[in-house]
C-alpha cells in the first residue's frame, strides 16, 4: 500500500471517535475531473461535517480496493457518489 492509502487509514482512525449522539458514515466520491477516488468520513451531530481522508488515483485500482476493504471493516454505512 502506498503512502496515500496509509494516510487515508491513519486519518480515519484519528477522526472516527464513537461518541454519544454522533452518527458516522463513509462517503466515496468518484471525481472524473481529477481522476481520483476521494474518501470522506461524515460526522452528523446536528449538522453534517465531512472530514476529508484523502484520495487514490484511478490508476491505482488495487490500492483503492484495499483501502475500501479496510474501511468497510468498520461497519459504517457507505454512500457512493459519481459511480454509475
Amino acid at each position: 500500500m502506498s503512502d496515500n492509502g496509509r494516510k487515508i487509514l491513519e486519518l480515519f482512525v484519528q477522526a472516527y471517535k464513537q461518541m454519544p449522539r454522533h452518527t458516522y458514515s463513509l462517503l466515496v466520491v468518484k471525481d472524473t475531473y481529477h481522476d481520483t477516488y476521494n474518501f470522506y468520513l461524515e460526522d452528523v451531530f446536528g449538522a453534517t461535517y465531512s472530514n476529508r481522508l484523502g484520495s487514490v488515483s484511478f490508476g491505482n485500482l488495487d490500492e483503492y480496493k484495499s483501502v475500501l476493504k479496510k474501511l468497510l471493516t468498520s461497519g459504517l454505512p457507505v454512500e457512493y457518489r459519481g459511480f454509475s
